[in-house]
């Protein structure tokens, strides 16, 4: 509806927009961001996330990390990883100061992280 609207109500500006913009099959909703990057985690993505009960604990709101930022990190070899490993918490604490700064210490102890597998 609301594309429908645009293009009639401004048609030369709507013919300038992308063709993936103008199509409403192309859109895709996301509901959940990696904390660290901001990157979106689509629905049935593998991703990575804090207990829920240290998150709330620790942030008040699930602490979410995609598996962009593991894959970034570790390379190849995350996809045999079944958690964040030292080097990722490093990685995030060097790269992410103003997000990590906001988290209490027992966010980057391997043991608080679950890995959320995709949905088949």
């Amino acid at each position: 509806k609301l594309l429908k609207k645009r293009a009639t109500m401004s048609p030369p500006q709507f013919e300038t927009l992308p063709v993936q913009v103008r199509n409403s099959q192309c859109w895709q909703l996301f509901v959940k961001f990696c904390f660290f990057s901001g990157l979106p985690i689509a629905e049935g993505e593998m991703h990575y996330k804090v207990s829920d009960s240290i998150a709330l604990e620790a942030y008040g709101e699930d602490i979410v990390l995609s598996h962009e930022v593991m894959e970034a990190v570790n390379g190849e070899s995350a996809e045999m990883l079944r958690l964040p490993n030292k080097k990722t918490f490093r990685y995030l604490k060097k790269h992410y100061t103003q997000q990590c700064s906001k988290l209490q210490t027992n966010v980057f102890e391997r043991r608080n992280w679950e890995l959320v597998l995709p949905e088949i």
